[in-house]
């Protein structure tokens, strides 16, 4: 009988002991060094930029009637840009019903045009704030062109379109018009540099898939190299920023990162490439975001903490995801990396409050190249990007959306004590969404 009272409470022992163990490996936390800090404050890491900063095209057309011409060049655009800012456009109409697909091609492309190339759909009434509309309530639609039509008049006025071009499932054709001398003005102005202006080169048209026509420099072109330096940011402006009370936040550190907590929100600075992401875990993406709104809240959140360090440009906005993109951009050419979060700054958005945040950990500095001889690099033309998009069986070209030069970043190992980062030029191919870079070994025998 003592044999059988003392199994059973050894048994009980164990049994409580069990439950203790798997209680602490349940919630076990690392453990976290309590950061310093009473109260939050106002900050500003970078910059804050207005809507005519962030949201901008990158490539200007000129059809004529014996060729075309265009340019990446960021003052060329700025000029038009610039133009346009003392227009007040009218009459907003929506005459999507009236075009095909084939008819809205010949829209954009015919001779006697001007194209403004957006990098992805935009709604038109973020642009409210861009250029001047007289209506109040403009058209609900999306664009990723701005047409000018030189030969078109309507009585005394001029006409432009704002176009959603090239893509399967919708179009969109807004008309409006501008007073008539504004626009003589401009296209006298525009189409005297887009002939005889050195910045501007000769495209010619590839048809790409049945649904869009791309436009490509018909000669190589020389570019460079460039190498900057750059200043790695401050995690403690982030974490006051980010977070809603600072002091509740703990930090625990690896070889690799740095991971900031509270109770709902979390922060991780990769030390390794220098990108930051921030999530709230409890907030779920809002899939009903209209794109404007998308637009609105995105500018608003990095504006807050003047998060803007570099020249980032709206790149993409994908409102099926609640997801919207600012790309870097150098020479008014898109940087990429095959690191996520060190090009661009990526926002997912719940419902009122941001679900995650990913961005660079750092900003370019000053440009390094007095120190080494700048790399010369023979950029191919657009004939040899269409033969080896063409050539290659892994690629189906209904699937290429856009054709672009930009810069690749990579971290410069020769200086490991420096934080120094290369820039080089080359094609790179939009497809299914995602941007792919076309080494240029691979043209080089073509």
């Amino acid at each position: 009988m003592k044999y059988e009272k003392i199994k059973s409470i050894l048994l009980t022992v164990l049994v409580a002991l069990s439950i203790f163990l798997t209680w602490n490996l349940w919630t076990y936390q690392p453990e976290y060094d309590v950061i310093e800090s009473t109260e939050a404050f106002d900050v500003s890491i970078g910059d804050e930029r207005k809507e005519l900063e962030l949201i901008q095209p990158y490539k200007v057309f000129y059809h004529d009637e014996e060729q075309i011409t265009g340019s990446p060049n960021e003052k060329e655009i700025d000029k038009v840009l610039e133009q346009m800012s003392s227009w007040r456009l009218t009459d907003a109409k929506d005459i999507s019903s009236q075009y095909s697909q084939s008819e809205i091609e010949n829209l954009v492309h015919s001779p006697g045009r001007i194209e403004l190339v957006f990098p992805d759909s935009l709604p038109l009434s973020s642009y409210n704030k861009v250029i001047k509309f007289d209506e109040e309530n403009l058209p609900r639609t999306t664009f990723n062109r701005l047409i000018f039509d030189l030969d078109g008049k309507k009585g005394d006025k001029g006409i432009v379109y704002f176009v959603l071009y090239g893509e399967e499932d919708r179009k969109y054709v807004v008309e409006c018009k501008v007073d008539e001398e504004k626009m003589d003005s401009f296209q006298t102005m525009f189409v005297q540099r887009a002939l005889y202006n050195e910045n501007f080169r000769n495209y010619f048209a590839f048809k790409a898939n049945s649904r869009k026509t791309l436009l490509l420099p018909v000669k190589d072109g020389d570019y460079y190299s460039i190498k900057f330096s750059t200043e790695l940011l401050e995690a403690a402006d982030f974490l006051e920023a980010l977070f809603k009370k600072p002091v509740n936040v703990r930090k625990n550190s690896t070889d690799l990162e740095e991971i900031y907590k509270d109770s709902s929100s979390l922060m991780k600075v990769n030390t390794n490439v220098n990108s930051l992401s921030f999530v709230n875990p409890g907030v779920d993406p809002d899939r009903n975001m209209s794109e404007e709104l998308l637009v609105q809240n995105s500018i608003a959140f990095v504006n807050g903490h003047g998060g803007w360090t570099d020249n980032f440009k709206l790149f993409s906005v994908s409102p099926e995801e609640s997801k919207i993109e600012y790309r870097m951009f150098l020479e008014n050419f898109p940087v990429f990396s095959d690191t996520a979060g060190t090009t661009e700054i990526t926002q997912i958005w719940g419902t009122d409050t941001i679900h995650k945040y990913q961005r660079p950990y750092f900003k370019l500095e000053n440009d390094y190249s007095m120190f080494s001889k700048p790399n010369k690099v023979r950029i191919p033309s657009g004939y040899t990007v269409q033969q080896a998009l063409e050539e290659n069986k892994m690629i189906n070209l209904e699937f290429v959306e856009d054709i672009a030069i930009g810069y690749k970043l990579t971290r410069d190992m020769n200086f490991p004590d420096r934080l120094l980062y290369d820039l080089t030029p080359s094609w790179y191919y939009k497809y299914s969404g995602n941007w792919l870079r076309l080494p240029l070994e691979e043209l080089e025998g073509l």
